[in-house]
């Protein structure tokens, strides 16, 4: 039976109980407007899971629980270009993971996107009776009640580590050695050894393909422990966020409906300012996050963007060199999403390989190369 509703209305808990007493099959999909995330059921039971968020992806995954590196991924997504298949299989078939290895985190990544659903306060969901994806579904054994249970406790704990690190623009900094001998799960290490007491938390999450929940997870351990202390959030400097403003065609209406964001997007579009046109499509598509109208003009107007930007010359075998000196780039404020991409840039990948291992959306990873090269940072040879 295919039902749709708002997590205000029917739980999360609710929810899965429900389809998961019912022995229901289909696809459980679940939109806040920014993101996505599908549970796939079989006769009751999750068999997979899936998110919008690239760095939900089994890939970006298994970088971040320290199973492989970038490297490894490249080579594996290069060969899934060429031969097709599923990258889990690749992986295996290539001898970088154990087939039980990729069992369990194919099982933990589950667990982990719909831990993270807990946390959304609002959202609205659809069950798609009978829909599910023809290939890589297996039985987990994941206990529903268990699962429910711990994402509750879970959601309690986020309220605790709020309070000791309230945004992630706040940088953590180390007052004690963080790593122990015995040390440590790989993803836990991998966090901990980028905490350099410069990197915010969104730097972190990024250079460490984690997501924002797991990266909390580890520092808040260390902050009990008394072996990290939390700085204040990074100040932007009053000219920047006006800069912002002006760029985007000045403040951005929050009652505004989508037929009039759809339509400033359009406006910047033809401008070729592709932020604020982005920024406006985003907004629209999450007014009306289950309106599958709005979401095929917002991704034909996306697809205008990456167009307009590919026109001005972010190409994927183009390589970007950087023009700046590392010295200069220092004294730049740039992004966390745009640090990410600059510290990927070595003279010889392409953007194309760049992107295929980066935890941002292809919109997204392009919008950074364009703006990289509009500003003169980098400059693209092919």
């Amino acid at each position: 039976m295919s039902i749709n509703g708002n997590l205000q209305t029917m739980s999360l808990a609710e929810l899965l109980q429900w389809l998961a007493n019912g022995r229901q099959t289909g696809t459980l999909s679940i939109t806040d407007g920014k993101e996505e995330k599908r549970v796939f059921f079989q006769d009751g039971e999750i068999v997979s899971s899936s998110s919008s968020d690239p760095k939900g992806f089994i890939g970006q995954f298994l970088i971040s629980k320290g199973v492989i590196t970038e490297e490894i991924l490249a080579q594996a997504i290069a060969v899934q270009d060429e031969q097709g298949g599923l990258l889990g299989e690749i992986l295996v078939e290539g001898g970088a993971v154990e087939q039980e290895m990729l069992d369990q985190m194919l099982k933990l990544k589950t667990e982990e996107n719909i831990f993270e659903l807990f946390a959304w306060e609002e959202g609205t969901f659809e069950f798609l009776d009978g829909e599910l994806p023809q290939r890589g579904l297996v039985s987990m054994s994941i206990y529903i009640t268990g699962l429910v249970m711990e994402g509750m406790r879970r959601l309690d704990h986020a309220a605790a580590i709020k309070a000791l690190i309230p945004s992630p623009q706040c940088v953590p900094v180390s007052v004690a050695p963080l790593i122990d001998e015995d040390e440590m799960d790989p993803g836990w290490l991998g966090v901990l050894e980028a905490v350099d007491d410069d990197r915010s938390i969104e730097d972190i999450c990024l250079h460490t393909h984690s997501s924002e929940a797991f990266v909390s997870q580890v520092l808040y351990q260390r902050i009990t422990e008394g072996k990290i202390k939390v700085v204040r959030p990074r100040m932007v400097a009053a000219e920047s966020i006006e800069s912002q403003r002006v760029a985007s065609g000045g403040n951005m209406a929050p009652a505004a409906g989508t037929e009039a964001l759809l339509a400033e997007a359009n406006e910047h579009l033809k401008k070729g300012a592709y932020e604020p046109a982005t920024r406006h499509l985003t907004a629209a598509a999450s007014l009306d996050p289950h309106n599958r109208e709005l979401a095929l003009v917002v991704k034909e107007l996306e697809s205008e963007v990456m167009a307009g930007i590919k026109e001005d010359g972010i190409v994927f075998d183009a390589v970007p060199v950087l023009e700046t000196s590392l010295d200069e780039l220092r004294n730049v404020s740039f992004s966390p999403e745009e640090g990410f991409i600059l510290s990927r840039i070595n003279g010889s990948s392409d953007i194309g390989s760049i992107m295929k291992i980066s935890p941002l959306s292809e919109l997204d990873s392009q919008l950074v190369f364009w703006k990289l090269a509009r500003d003169g940072h980098i400059k693209l040879e092919s």
